[in-house]
């Protein structure tokens, strides 16, 4: 949760018995981890070896890594100042997760009524414990676009039954045509629902691309990131040449761009932040939410939107070999080689993030005219111009 919806899958399903530890290595420091044992299900207990890591003066980092192999490693980031202090987004709402943030904050010394939490984007490895931080005095600060029109699971199918309805029939889900699909995922977004635990909404001040926030030595600039989600944003600091870019470039994965809704050009975004990406910050150091740093900026760009205009292809030929209109379910289906709906509970989530990920290609390759897009009784259907 793709590395979205798969730590999307764990957050639901409240999977909070993963075990801690870090990063063999991240910018050259060494981050140790000790197995110590079994916990429930067989997997290694962690012990933690080397804690938080100064990256850069006054910038610290804790990697926390997870048993589960769906779960990204979290790196944690906070920059230690004088007056206030500023934690770049935070985890999931995880016991384990929650203990590392706060013995990170004790053992820098900071009060929560002087720290900042700045949120990339509002997913809940990265927003999950904002509301936690807010009740002991943090302000928070995010980007209010981050709050239109949001994919995500949480908010698309689980607090909304009426969003739920809407986002089933758009890529192709109705009651009607495909009711043992439909009857299937409401009662798993039902379950998923009456699972969730912890406050899930926050207050937030807002801040804008362009605004700067000034933390001592350094001044970090918001810029746009748009594409992973509709509102992310980073942070950019000229002096030092650095990004924390949340999590719109990352190594080993591709990071999802997924939407449900028309016209909103998240991959096209997606496809100029990466661009410039490699010329106005090609020198800078990238100080991602997931995995290890990034040596090489262009490459790794490079690598992603092969990656995604690698799948536009393969749908694409998906409609050719149809020879008339598909959903985006059915497009989906072909594309991934999944099955019609989700096989299990565990795995409903995946189902949502194919959907979303796949309308946004077909979105993406609508806009640049190889494929044609109608809707009939509020489903969105695809086709290719000579079908």
């Amino acid at each position: 949760m793709p590395v979205e919806f798969e730590k999307i899958v764990v957050f639901l399903s409240k999977i909070a018995e993963n075990c801690r530890g870090f990063h063999l290595t991240f910018a050259g420091k060494v981050l140790k981890m000790e197995i110590t044992g079994k916990i429930a299900g067989g997997m290694p207990a962690v012990k933690e070896g080397v804690d938080m890591q100064e990256i850069l003066h006054n910038i610290f980092l804790e990697t926390i890594t997870y048993s589960n192999r769906h779960m990204s490693p979290r790196n944690l980031w906070i920059v230690k100042q004088e007056g206030r202090s500023l934690m770049v987004d935070t985890s999931f709402q995880f016991a384990r997760d929650w203990s590392v943030i706060q013995n990170m904050v004790k053992q820098l010394g900071i009060a929560y009524k002087d720290l900042d939490v700045f949120i990339t984007h509002d997913h809940p490895d990265h927003s999950g414990l904002a509301p936690e931080l807010e009740e002991l005095g943090a302000r928070i600060l995010m980007n209010p676009e981050e709050t239109r029109r949001r994919a995500d699971l949480f908010h698309s199918y689980l607090v909304d039954e009426k969003a739920r309805i809407d986002n089933l029939r758009t890529v192709g889900v109705t009651k009607e045509d495909t009711p043992e699909v439909y009857d299937t995922f409401m009662a798993y977004t039902n379950r998923a629902f009456e699972e969730l635990t912890g406050k899930q909404d926050f207050s937030y001040t807002p801040v804008h691309p362009g605004e700067v926030l000034s933390y001592g030595e350094y001044e970090f600039e918001v810029v746009s990131l748009k594409g992973h989600t509709f509102g992310q944003c980073g942070l950019y600091e000229p002096k030092h040449r650095l990004l924390f870019c949340g999590d719109q470039i990352m190594t080993t994965i591709v990071p999802i761009v997924g939407s449900q809704h028309t016209d909103m050009k998240l991959l096209s975004s997606y496809m100029q932040s990466l661009g410039e990406m490699k010329h106005r910050y090609a020198d800078c150091m990238f100080l991602p939410c997931h995995y290890g740093p990034i040596d090489d900026v262009e490459k790794e760009a490079n690598r992603i939107i092969l990656g995604y205009l690698d799948k536009c292809d393969i749908m694409r030929r998906v409609l050719e070999e149809s020879g008339q209109a598909l959903t985006t379910r059915d497009v989906g289906v072909r594309a991934y080689g999944r099955s019609q709906g989700p096989p299990d509970y565990q795995h409903f989530a995946s189902c949502t993030q194919i959907w979303a990920k796949t309308f946004s290609c077909m979105e993406y390759m609508y806009e640049q005219g190889f494929v044609e897009r109608f809707e009939r009784d509020g489903i969105i259907y695809w086709k290719t111009p000579c079908n």
